[in-house]
């Protein structure tokens, strides 16, 4: 409103001074050269929010990464510099109060999910002890994780075995291992199976910091770029942080799609059109939906 505002100054100044508009009128109220200073420092200092605002309104996939970087850049354009005017200075103090307080019981949440977006990995708006301790917690929980999968995933496999394949393993075609097989194992068996008995299997914990030291030297995915085709081009470099990257990214970081959901069904169904068949609602939210993308686009 204040842009537009500013913008049109010189044609609503000249409508006032017009005899015509200010007929019958007494005294007719306007900005003057102060409040007009103010006006366009308030827009240069509500600028950014207003960009951050839409660019969580119209991303197409808005996640919970996005929230932090955008709450950083904010506190830092809110710094009060010795310029600024004794209302910018209050405004700034007020804003950037209010916005430091909000987030804190779900920060290490988001701290996570910046990591594990590969645009933000490198944290750069946190200290180099958070930084490191996010990443610990990474490693933890996707080396946790991983393991409830693949216990998850094994327990399946045998009641899949003994259930299902049962009757095929006890086959008399499937049955003990012959003599011939016995006799090739222990004829080759310390040639060409041989184990080094200093090797050891690693642990989950140990593939995920691996994953993670890679991870970390990778290049950064640029700002246009998007983050779950990322992942799910490099799943196979980084399984077990490709595991959790699912979990949290998935999660948006606004509530503006799922509002314009129901306000689109609010417009497409009441108590005037109550009529309308299932089929034709579902038509009716299909065309709404894709005009909202196209109006987007």
């Amino acid at each position: 409103m204040l842009e537009r505002f500013l913008e049109q100054q010189a044609a609503v100044c000249a409508s006032l001074l017009d005899q015509k508009m200010r007929k019958g009128a007494s005294d007719v109220n306007t900005l003057n050269e102060s409040d007009i200073s103010a006006a366009e420092d308030l827009v240069g200092v509500l600028s950014p929010v207003k960009v951050a605002t839409t660019i969580m309104c119209e991303e197409k996939q808005p996640t919970l990464s996005m929230i932090t970087p955008l709450k950083a850049k904010l506190l830092d354009h809110l710094k009060i510099s010795e310029e600024d005017s004794t209302l910018i200075k209050e405004i700034k103090r007020t804003m950037a109060g209010d916005l430091r307080d909000r987030y804190l019981d779900v920060q290490q949440i988001l701290d996570k999910a910046s990591a594990l977006d590969p645009r933000f990995k490198k944290l750069p708006y946190t200290s180099v002890e958070d930084e490191e301790k996010t990443f610990e917690c990474i490693i933890t929980e996707a080396a946790a994780l991983w393991d409830q999968t693949v216990s998850l995933h094994y327990h399946v496999l045998v009641m899949y075995q003994r259930d299902i394949l049962g009757d095929i393993l006890h086959h008399p075609e499937y049955g003990p291992v012959s003599k011939k097989r016995k006799a090739l194992a222990k004829l080759f068996g310390d040639t060409f199976c041989t184990v080094d008995p200093n090797q050891t299997e690693k642990s989950s914990r140990q593939i995920a910091q691996a994953e993670m030291v890679k991870y970390k030297d990778t290049d950064s995915l640029t700002l246009d770029g998007n983050a779950l085709d990322w992942w799910r081009c490099h799943q196979s470099e980084f399984p077990l942080i490709a595991n959790l990257a699912k979990k949290y990214l998935c999660i948006p970081g606004t509530s503006v799609s799922s509002e314009r959901v129901f306000s689109t069904a609010g417009d497409i169904v009441h108590s005037d059109r109550s009529v309308l068949s299932a089929q034709h609602v579902d038509q009716l939210f299909a065309g709404a939906k894709l005009a909202q993308v196209n109006g987007n686009d």
